[in-house]
C-alpha cells in the first residue's frame, strides 16, 4: 500500500521554499549593491571629517528617523566600513575607530548607552559620588548633622528673622525715597510759584509806572496850555 502526501502539504513547502528563495536573494542583491558602493570611490554615507560628529550625522539620518530606519542604516555602515571590508584603503587603527564610532553611536540612537566618545548623545551619563563622600568620616559627619537637625539643637530661626529684617529695611527705604521725591517735587513747585509771583508782580509794576508817566506827561501838558491869570 503507498502512501500519497496530501497536496496541500506540498503546496505550503514550495510556497514556504518560494518566499526563502526571495528573501535570501534580495538580501544578497543588498550586500552585493553595498559592498559594489563601498567599492567605488563615490561613498552614499562618508565617514564626518570634522571631529566629535553626533550619532546622526554618522548614520547620515535626520532627528526623526524611525528605529528601522536606524537598523538597516547600521547594517549599511557595518558592510561599508568594516574593517575586513575596507583592507588597505585605509590604516587599520583608523578603521577600528571609525567602526567603534559607528557601533557606539548605534547604541546611543537606540538608547542603550550614554555616548562617551561621540559628541550629541541624548542619554545622560549616571551622576558620580565624590571620593570623599564614600569615607566613614563623611559619613559620621552627615549623620550627626542629621541627629542635631532632628532634635532641635540647631536653631534655624534667625534665618526667618533676617528675611523680615531685610523685608523691613527695604519697606523703609522705599518710603524714605518716597518721601524725598514729594519734597522735591513740592520744593520744585513752591519755587516755580514764586517765580511765577515775581515775574506777575514786575509786570504790574511797570505797567503802573507806564501810567504814571502818562498821566505826568499830560498833567505837564495842560498846566503849560492853560493861560496865565
Amino acid at each position: 500500500m503507498s502512501f500519497k502526501a496530501p497536496s496541500s502539504l506540498f503546496l505550503g513547502i514550495s510556497r514556504w521554499t518560494c518566499s526563502s528563495c526571495r528573501r535570501s536573494t534580495t538580501f544578497t542583491r543588498r550586500a552585493h549593491t553595498v559592498a559594489e558602493q563601498a567599492k567605488s570611490p563615490v561613498n552614499p554615507y562618508p565617514f564626518p571629517s570634522h571631529r566629535n560628529p553626533t550619532p546622526h550625522q554618522i548614520f547620515h539620518l535626520p532627528h526623526n528617523a524611525t528605529p528601522k530606519d536606524i537598523k538597516a542604516r547600521y547594517y549599511d555602515l557595518v558592510r561599508i566600513y568594516h574593517p575586513d571590508k575596507l583592507g588597505s584603503s585605509i590604516d587599520a587603527e583608523a578603521a577600528h575607530a571609525r567602526f567603534q564610532s559607528i557601533s557606539t553611536a548605534y547604541d546611543s540612537l537606540r538608547g542603550k548607552t550614554a555616548l562617551p566618545g561621540v559628541a550629541g548623545s541624548t542619554t545622560a551619563a549616571a551622576p558620580t559620588t565624590p571620593p570623599y563622600q564614600k569615607t566613614a568620616a563623611y559619613a559620621h559627619l552627615r549623620k550627626r548633622q542629621q541627629d542635631l537637625y532632628s532634635s532641635g539643637a540647631v536653631d534655624e530661626s534667625w534665618k526667618d528673622r533676617l528675611i523680615l529684617a531685610g523685608v523691613v529695611l527695604t519697606v523703609v527705604i522705599v518710603m524714605a525715597q518716597t518721601a524725598m521725591t514729594r519734597r522735591d517735587v513740592l520744593r520744585d513747585a513752591m519755587v516755580k510759584g514764586r517765580q511765577i509771583a515775581d515775574e506777575d508782580r514786575q509786570r504790574r509794576l511797570r505797567a503802573e509806572e507806564a501810567l504814571l508817566s502818562v498821566d505826568s506827561a499830560r498833567a505837564g501838558s495842560s498846566v503849560h496850555d492853560s493861560p496865565n491869570v
